[in-house]
């Protein structure tokens, strides 16, 4: 059995299941270094404790229903997420820090909800970020006003094949770009990864 720490991080996970993996297989390494794992999360994609017993988990409400999350564009439903879950977020963090269990090292949260980060300043509690994707792509991401000043984007058929001098050795056609319809959207997320943090975790793995 693990040696326990004495210590607890919290966990937030972004409810997309590309999201929601790494972050348990984080939780689960996390878990085995011996500190204990609280995980917040939302009613969408729900987490089932049944098959986490080793850790605990809090359910925050979120003022979105299911049917109005299924009609929107993803980009949409994550800035709404970022506007609707962060007072019952705050809620939910500060009880957590004020009870009377093992004391809080940090918060871990997905890298999309840029919502966190003055939270957690808020209550003296350093943020960790997890990136579920390649580096590469966001490096793409944070270089998207560079990428639209240049031309790269809208993405064209055309320039599928040139090289982004830029980014190299990226291709137009390797760009990371989400479809949306709303381009403030997609602005707001990328501002949003840009935020401060006290640190940041790759998903990341290697071939052999």
């Amino acid at each position: 059995m693990e040696q326990r720490k004495g210590l607890r991080l919290i966990l937030f996970p972004m409810p997309l299941q590309g999201h929601l993996n790494p972050m348990l297989e984080l939780a689960n390494l996390l878990h085995h270094q011996g500190f204990s794992i609280t995980i917040i999360h939302t009613q969408f994609n729900p987490l089932n404790p049944s098959t986490y017993p080793h850790f605990t988990f809090h359910s925050i409400p979120v003022a979105l229903s299911q049917a109005e999350a299924s009609t929107i564009e993803i980009l949409a439903f994550i800035s709404l997420l970022n506007v609707k879950c962060s007072e019952p977020f705050r809620e939910c963090l500060a009880r957590l820090l004020s009870d009377n269990q093992e004391p809080v090292a940090c918060l871990i949260s997905d890298l999309l909800f840029h919502f966190t980060q003055p939270v957690a300043e808020s209550l003296k509690l350093p943020r960790i970020l997890l990136r579920t994707s390649a580096a590469f792509s966001f490096v793409a991401y944070a270089a998207f006003p560079l990428l639209l000043e240049k031309g790269y984007l809208p993405i064209q058929d055309s320039r599928l094949e040139e090289p982004v001098i830029e980014l190299p050795p990226l291709k137009v056609k390797d760009l990371p770009v989400l479809k949306t319809m709303d381009p403030e959207k997609y602005d707001e997320l990328v501002s949003g990864l840009k935020k401060e943090t006290e640190g940041l975790i790759w998903d990341h793995f290697q071939y052999f």
